[in-house]
């Protein structure tokens, strides 16, 4: 009875956790992001046949932002249950779990991208470069597809023809043009430089949607919108340079 007992304690133990698992990712939507990001940093280390050693720090950091975003989902779900009213230290113990999330998470892409990035084909440092020096019209282009189905998007969703009402968020806009111009300058000699830019831009997009001003889709497009703008700019004053 006494071995029964464990064996049905350990696929209990088992469910319940598989239970919380797929509950996560089918709430929480940062859980989710974390785990498209984490697919596709595994499938980049695969594609570039990452030694052993270096695969194995790529999986422990990335499973340490899943581990710290299942804590901070505890810890908001546990202090909702208890605390109706708003409580000030309540905030204050949301706000540091989510600190921990965010710092695990920057010191995962650090150390992914210095992992990866000795491993990149030759002449990847160039690839700004290339895209700022190729033809303005396909920056175009894509810019004027990009708008278009902002449009088609919001009509579907609301019914209008806009772009007013969040979309695209602005500030998603400004902080992917900067980081798109800055890697132009800079992606070639100090690539890490684009790196730190790129988080301070998603950083600046991923407030917009946890405080709610605005949704994924709006600082999404924002960004793509920022990138093509600013591109696009380069690329025309490479044409009346020439």
């Amino acid at each position: 009875m006494g071995k029964n007992n464990k064996k049905q304690d350990i696929v209990t133990s088992f469910n319940s956790a598989l239970t919380g698992l797929i509950y996560v990712i089918k709430k929480e939507r940062n859980f989710k992001i974390h785990l498209i990001v984490a697919f596709f940093a595994m499938l980049a280390g695969l594609f570039l046949k990452l030694p052993v050693p270096e695969f194995l720090l790529l999986l422990i950091v990335i499973s340490l932002v899943l581990i710290t975003e299942l804590i901070n989902t505890v810890v908001e779900i546990v202090i909702d249950v208890f605390i109706e009213d708003y409580h000030f230290e309540a905030k204050k113990a949301k706000d540091i779990s989510a600190a921990a999330v965010l710092l695990s998470a920057i010191l995962s892409v650090i150390v992914g991208y210095l992992v990866i990035v000795k491993h990149f084909p030759a002449g990847w440092r160039n690839v700004f470069y290339n895209i700022a020096n190729s033809p303005w019209y396909t920056s175009f282009a894509a810019l004027i597809l990009v708008v278009s189905l902002s449009l088609i998007l919001k009509f579907v969703i609301e019914k209008r023809y806009s772009l007013s009402g969040g979309m695209p968020s602005i500030h998603s806009v400004i902080a992917f043009s900067i980081w798109t111009a800055i890697s132009i300058f800079t992606f070639r000699e100090f690539p890490v430089i684009s790196l730190l830019v790129f988080i301070l831009a998603f950083w600046v997009a991923q407030s917009r949607v946890i405080r709610g001003i605005h949704n994924m889709a709006e600082v999404v497009i924002g960004g793509i919108i920022g990138i093509f703008l600013t591109t696009l700019f380069f690329q025309l004053i490479g044409v009346i340079s020439k």
